[in-house]
């Protein structure tokens, strides 16, 4: 995740402007609400970004991914099973409000926002590959292409990651 937000730094007025959290952000927004994390974007502007992908553990077996998007309007959850998680979009809802009041001293409006669960999307045929997924839903979003990949590509995406991991940098 924060790859991704490097490269959009690195291509200012390329790409969308990305802040991506961390994966330990969603339980403690859920365990403790905004007070418990407040203090993560206290040097960043979040509403000076374009997206903000939120990786979700469910249950400690399945990552998805939530993707704020705001001059969109919408936060997405994208779940290569096909689950919906409410809660999830409600904290996320919750978190942008109080975020605004809290750093930028004014309520959000969220009138016409989107907040739902993605239709349409790559299916995982496995057990497996969740987390994959997860990561390729970010990628492409945060590339501002459309979502074209499928379970065929999954092999190559994992082997794709772990040599950008490793150098340390994203592809392309």
């Amino acid at each position: 995740m924060s790859l991704l937000t490097e490269r959009s730094e690195k291509r200012a007025g390329e790409l969308p402007a990305v802040y991506a959290v961390n994966t330990f952000f969603m339980p403690r927004l859920l365990q403790a609400g905004y007070s418990g994390v407040k203090r993560w974007t206290r040097k960043v502007d979040l509403f000076s970004k374009d997206i903000i992908p939120v990786p979700v553990h469910c249950g400690n077996v399945h990552w998805c991914m939530a993707i704020i998007n705001l001059p969109k309007k919408t936060i997405h959850y994208y779940d290569s099973m096909g689950r919906p998680n409410q809660p999830v979009l409600d904290a996320l809802v919750h978190y942008l409000q109080a975020e605004s009041l809290d750093k930028r001293h004014k309520p959000l409006n969220i009138t016409g926002f989107v907040v739902e669960h993605a239709q349409n999307i790559p299916r995982q045929g496995n057990s497996s590959d969740c987390g994959v997924f997860s990561c390729m839903f970010a990628e492409y979003i945060t590339r501002n292409v459309p979502i074209t990949f499928s379970q065929a590509e999954m092999p190559y995406f994992r082997k794709k990651m772990a040599l950008e991991i490793a150098g340390g940098e994203l592809w392309q």
